[in-house]
């Protein structure tokens, strides 16, 4: 609980009394800068200027103030600082010198500068009391928080010092700080791979980077399964347990795509989206690529940060992946511009393309099922479709049958083989229980795509001959659009089955 009641006022004179914080999140600058480039960098970056302004307009506001703290023997402004720098550069203009001109103005208009030299202001009792503060203001609902990368950068600091995420946690009990760890330590992921275009390392290093934009991707369970990355329950804390030369691959064509425009928050908007599902394809082709200059595939990455560059180790070439697809919409980054508002209206919508992969996200495996069903789906929304339809479609034919025989199991049901049969029990049994099963609990709209799969009364593709044929005979394959349209016939089927 912080008690502000009980730390001391002071009043001081904001050129000589007080220094602005070399440490301030909204810097991006080296500790031990001259006071003159902070004040530079808060007037470039942080719009300083617009509170000489106000100040000019309408006086200096006293209903907050900013506060200090004993940092080697100096009073250090932990709060404050654009507030402060705006005060400092209107008793010497010269401290922003771009911004001269404007200030002088600014500064000559006020009827008594000198009156706005000594400010109150109140000192923190420690730097964890300060940070509390901070915290509380900038990462909370209290007023207009930082933005994304600022905000993770405040924790980040302090796990740089030496705090323990468990330690943040316990120190910060209304601030979901696990968040904020997972944004910084994410953000140090894709800051530390070594690009083959530095220019991509620039740009992920920016402190204004659209990280809102990054985080519609690593907020899905289903990204991160697909490119490595493990972040605890407990802690936030990320590690990449992938091999390092693919997450290098998706990293820059991630990282490029946001640069261009290809995607931003309103392309990524839903996980369920169109556009989404299409991106996160884009992802898993190019995963599949078979490179020369790929590492082996028994190196994998386990990346901790422990160091500060551990994910950069992977220093082979993995060419251009991710300069971005021509073909989608350059929307502007981390959905702030709006393009035309016209252009392209009445040109026709492109034909969509067909899938490579199975879209399993309508389906949800209770958690009474069996494990091997929750591998097989992960599988099923893994494979390539166009470059494995036989190996896809042999395990649809598998998911089918485990996932009957698992829904009956759960019910506490035997399915029977008819009384001439030994052996198994196998799909054609288990079709029988699922056809029948409907018709007992009045669920008639699957009726027919049963007796589709059973007969292939309503065509052969997608039913039990056609799987079974793909599967024994060896005359017979499957293709990508017999893969699409199988599932399209059983897709319905197992929602209802898998439903808790």
């Amino acid at each position: 609980m912080i008690d502000m009641s009980t730390w001391e006022e002071l009043v001081v004179d904001v050129v000589n009394d007080v220094r602005l914080d070399p440490r301030n999140v909204r810097l991006d600058i080296p500790e031990g800068v001259p006071e003159s480039d902070i004040v530079q960098d808060l007037f470039t970056n942080e719009k300083a200027l617009s509170l000489v302004e106000g100040i000019a307009k309408v006086g200096l506001l006293t209903h907050e103030v900013p506060i200090v703290l004993d940092r080697d023997g100096q009073l250090i402004v932990v709060e404050g600082n654009r507030r402060v720098a705006a005060l400092k550069a209107i008793q010497n203009p010269y401290l922003a010198p771009d911004h001269q001109a404007r200030i002088s103005k600014l500064a000559h208009s006020l009827p008594d500068r000198a009156a706005i030299r000594r400010i109150t202001v109140k000192r923190a009792p420690s730097q964890d009391d300060a940070d509390q503060l901070v915290a509380a203001l900038h990462t909370g609902n209290q007023r207009v928080a930082w933005g994304p990368a600022r905000q993770a950068a405040f924790f980040q600091a302090q796990l740089d010092a030496g705090k323990s995420p468990e330690e943040l946690i316990a120190q910060y009990p209304t601030i979901d700080v696990r968040k904020f760890i997972t944004r910084s330590k994410i953000l140090e992921l894709f800051r530390n791979v070594n690009y083959d275009d530095p220019s991509l390392g620039d740009y992920a290093r920016k402190r204004r980077f659209p990280v809102s934009t990054l985080a519609r991707l690593y907020e899905n369970e289903k990204f991160l399964d697909l490119v490595g990355i493990h972040i605890q329950n407990g802690t936030g804390e990320v590690s990449l347990v992938s091999n390092a030369g693919l997450f290098k691959r998706v990293a820059t064509k991630i990282v490029s795509d946001i640069r261009d425009g290809v995607v931003n928050t309103r392309t990524l908007n839903k996980t369920s989206s169109d556009r989404y599902v299409e991106y996160m394809d884009d992802l898993r082709d190019l995963l599949d690529e078979p490179r020369d200059d790929d590492p082996a595939n028994d190196e994998p990455a386990t990346t901790d940060f422990d160091s500060p560059n551990s994910s950069a180790k992977e220093n082979r070439h993995s060419g251009s992946a991710g300069q971005g697809q021509g073909s989608h919409a350059r929307d502007g980054a981390d959905g702030d511009s709006r393009g035309s508002n016209d252009a392209g209206r009445d040109k026709p919508k492109p034909f969509p393309r067909k899938r490579n992969y199975l879209n399993t996200d309508n389906l949800s495996v209770p958690a009474s099922f069996p494990a091997s069903i929750h591998e097989i789906v992960k599988e099923l929304s893994a494979i390539n479709i166009q470059r494995f339809p036989n190996a896809t479609l042999d395990l649809l034919r598998t998911f089918l049958e485990k996932t009957i025989k698992a829904h009956a199991q759960v019910l506490g049901e035997e399915i029977k083989k008819s009384s001439n049969e030994q052996g198994f029990v196998y799909l054609s049994n288990c079709l029988v229980w699922l056809e029948q099963h409907f018709k007992s609990t009045g669920q008639t709209t699957f009726i027919q795509p049963v007796q589709k799969i059973r007969g292939g009364r309503y065509g052969f593709v997608g039913s039990k001959a056609h799987l079974d044929a793909t599967n024994h005979n060896h005359h017979i394959f499957a293709t990508p659009d017999d893969v699409r349209e199988c599932w399209a016939t059983i897709e319905g089927v197992m929602k209802a089955v898998l439903k808790p």
